[in-house]
């Protein structure tokens, strides 16, 4: 029964709030990619979702993967998020992180998008945003990112296993040097004996030089992560 209700529940929210491209913000219906945005994407999609160790710092990191380029529409609508629109998007872009660099398949049934299968072998145990900075005037999209990963990828989510410890500049406008030390010790985790041993797939929206992502892993490995990596909707080139 309780399925049932779910099921009447879900159907109900599309019919108020339908899906929509997290892009364009046309009505997707029963598409499952928007047709508008598909060429746009195909251009900023990157073409080997695993980053270089050359160009980005992947300390305390086993590695790094992003979709796509910081760039055109995926530019403008991590910012409309983080400005506090368009709340819709973080499921659709979630969806498409899960798919891109995991894998994962998915269905449009009746406009609810299910998960068809996820990875045969789990690769992690645990899904840990990085922590809001506290600045943003919209959406916490790392967390919800996170959510939509961990439930494709049939993993356990702690949206509070990191903490920041103190609050920190804006990394616009500062050299890698200086971004890293902006950061430096900056984050926590919060309770050690829940990453102790655990492989830890780390979420982010947006990767620069690195230096955020590899000092939450820092942070996690300090408490006993057994491994950390860390995934991103978007990748942009630090210009040195």
């Amino acid at each position: 029964m309780r399925g049932e209700w779910w099921l009447w529940a879900e159907q109900l929210r599309v019919l108020v709030f339908p899906r929509r491209c997290p892009f364009c913000g046309r009505v997707l219906g029963f598409l499952t990619r928007c047709p508008d945005c598909e060429p746009e994407l195909k251009q900023l999609k990157l073409m080997i979702p695993r980053l270089p160790d050359s160009e980005h710092c992947m300390e305390h990191l086993s590695g790094a993967a992003a979709v796509c380029r910081y760039d055109g529409c995926v530019r403008e609508a991590i910012l409309r998020m983080k400005n506090g629109g368009q709340g819709y998007c973080a499921r659709e872009l979630g969806v498409w992180m899960a798919a891109e660099i995991f894998g994962c398949t998915f269905r449009q049934q009746r406009g609810i998008i299910r998960l068809e299968q996820s990875p045969v072998l789990r690769r992690f145990d645990l899904v840990v945003p990085v922590p809001a900075s506290g600045r943003e005037r919209g959406y916490n999209l790392p967390d919800l990112l996170a959510r939509q990963l961990a439930w494709a990828l049939d993993t356990p989510l702690d949206c509070g296993a990191l903490q920041k410890t103190r609050r920190t500049e804006k990394q616009e406008g500062k050299t890698a040097s200086q971004r890293m030390e902006n950061v430096k010790n900056a984050y926590r985790a919060t309770n050690p004996a829940a990453v102790e041993g655990r492989r830890v797939l780390l979420v982010d929206d947006v990767i620069t030089t690195g230096a955020t992502l590899s000092n939450c892993a820092k942070a996690l490995r300090t408490a006993g992560a057994l491994d950390v990596f860390a995934v991103t909707l978007a990748e942009t080139q630090f210009a040195r």
